[in-house]
């Protein structure tokens, strides 16, 4: 990353999570009262007095734990760490310091990183006496704050930001935005992990262990890209709190962020409801889709069985028919390199454009041979057609009744349109409006 890396370090459940939303001024990560909640580092840019930084959320250093995950949480805190420019050392005041604060301390100084010291839950003036017993940690920048409510903060971003170069910029626009998702313990992780070649996710055989989205900048033959890992999908009826809510809306807005979303299917389950919902959900974006069918190592099979399984996904979801199918092995890399020449596809695909003439010469016959039908009396008329500048396609009719014109015949225009020009893996948008 270009930008300067600040990362969040402390225990669980000292409010690193809440800070990181204050900081960057919106509600990004997930916060719960539950410790560990988060499980995955989380970045974010932000920016304060004209420097910008990548701020790192973390789930927390649990040090002498013999628990799996968390072994696996604390690998994560320390790659954090690694990569920071800045570490910002949260405490909690509330609970005093902790022999694990004291063993934290000692590894953050080992780092050779700057570190500044952040006692918590400081509400109020008179809580920072009992926040001073931190300074006994040997770190000279301290700066004593409440995250909840934002005492101090101002002056905890000044400390993060002084001497950080006054350069960064957002992702470029030319990036290929791609979401990774699908439903829980199908293999994101591990699929992330094979495409970067780098440990950059959690990678664990439990349901939801990705609790939030995480983004990997990433260049492959010469392209650059955004890989975002997102948590499982559940259904809302089995939600048992409010943490599996949060998890589903960060799903649907990674969504919204990605140009092309990769939706990893079960080889086994096959194409379920919750699988549909999502590439519903990015249709109704207008985002590019390509389906992976994850496991096909572990899939008995035959010759006929991928054709077989393409069959099956076109009769439940016969307006996706345009998506590209393919069938990996996020585990073992089996034909994982088919992804990144599928999302080049589409992603050239989205920015296809159809030269004014030729395309109104095609739609023109089309339209003559099956002219749209007539509602209440009126004959529906199509002028022409235009293509419009970005991605994803668009398309503008022109008509003399654009508010008559039914679903089947916008049906019919897209087959036609992909039939002759292709747009794999992208939905096309059509409007149409009244000739003035």
């Amino acid at each position: 990353m270009s930008l300067p890396i600040i990362a969040i370090i402390g225990r669980p459940n000292v409010g690193k999570s809440t800070l990181f939303n204050r900081l960057i001024k919106r509600p990004h990560a997930i916060v719960d009262d539950m410790p560990g909640v988060t499980r995955d580092r989380l970045y974010c840019e932000a920016s304060w007095n004209g420097v910008s930084f990548m701020l790192v959320d973390t789930g927390g250093l649990l040090v002498g734990t013999d628990d799996p995950l968390a072994v696996k949480v604390t690998e994560q805190a320390r790659i954090a760490i690694e990569q920071a420019d800045v570490i910002v050392f949260l405490l909690d005041t509330k609970t005093g310091l902790q022999d694990e604060d004291i063993r934290i301390a000692r590894d953050l100084k080992r780092s050779g990183k700057r570190i500044i010291v952040a006692p918590n839950k400081v509400d109020e003036a008179k809580n920072e006496l009992t926040a001073s017993e931190f300074y006994s940690l040997g770190i000279k920048e301290f700066y004593p704050i409440s995250a909840a409510n934002g005492r101090n903060i101002g002056d905890l971003l000044d400390a993060m930001v002084q001497g950080l170069p006054r350069t960064g910029e957002e992702t470029p626009d030319d990036d290929i935005k791609v979401a990774i998702v699908g439903r829980p313990n199908v293999g994101k992780s591990s699929l992330i992990n094979y495409m970067t070649g780098r440990n950059v996710t959690i990678v664990a055989p439990i349901a939801g262990t990705t609790r939030d989205s995480i983004d990997t900048s990433i260049e492959h033959d010469d392209k650059k890209f955004l890989l975002i890992d997102t948590a499982g999908l559940k259904k809302k009826n089995i939600y048992k709190d409010n943490l599996e809510f949060y998890t589903m809306l960060r799903t649907l807005r990674a969504v919204t962020r990605c140009d092309i979303v990769v939706l990893l299917i079960d080889a086994v389950d096959g194409l379920v409801v919750g699988d549909l919902r999502i590439a519903t959900e990015a249709i109704e974006l207008f985002k590019g889709l390509i389906f992976a069918v994850n496991k096909w190592d572990l899939y008995e099979k035959d010759i006929n069985s991928a054709d077989e399984i393409r069959k099956s996904m076109a009769e439940k979801a016969p307006l996706l028919s345009y998506a590209p199918v393919l069938f990996i092995s996020a585990l073992t890399g089996q034909r994982v390199h088919k992804i990144w020449e599928a999302i080049t596809q589409v992603a050239e695909e989205r920015k296809k454009r159809v030269p004014t003439a030729e395309l109104n010469d095609f739609v023109k016959g089309l339209v003559e041979n099956h002219p749209p039908p007539a509602k209440g009396g009126r004959f529906i008329k199509i002028y022409y057609v235009t293509q419009a500048e970005g991605d994803p396609p668009t398309f503008i009719f022109f008509s003399n009744h654009p508010k008559f014109i039914d679903i089947p015949y916008i049906r019919f225009l897209e087959n036609k349109i992909r039939g002759k020009y292709g747009f794999v893996g992208t939905p096309l948008k059509l409007i149409f409006k009244a000739r003035k």
